[in-house]
């Protein structure tokens, strides 16, 4: 099954890959190795993620690869990752406004 990176993902990847690279090459490689492990077994198990709560929508699945939370969905000929990130990161999901307020003013 053809697997696909969302441009969000692409971006993700690609930043992720230049920092882990400024830090530690063997780090970026693991995470290179790792990406690579996942797309092939995606693509071998495409149902080997779990829903979640957390998730944005339904019939999104996620992954854990290691530190990194991968978000998926299967269609009908692929697999589309739109969404990588760290396990530290903020969930994904609807921001607010810095300066919401949260006081009732009737």
């Amino acid at each position: 099954m053809k697997i696909t990176l969302s441009p969000a993902a692409r971006e993700t990847v690609k930043a992720e890959a230049y920092y882990l690279k400024s830090k530690s090459h063997r780090a970026a490689q693991q995470f290179s190795d790792d990406l690579k492990r996942l797309r092939q077994n995606l693509s071998r198990f495409p149902e080997m993620g779990r829903t979640t709560e957390e998730l944005p929508a339904p019939g999104v699945l996620r992954f854990v690869m290691g530190v990194y939370l991968v978000d998926y969905e299967i269609r009908k000929d692929e697999i589309i990752i739109f969404a990588i990130r760290h396990g530290r990161e903020r969930p994904l999901g609807v921001e607010l406004d810095d300066d919401f307020d949260y006081e009732n003013t009737d």
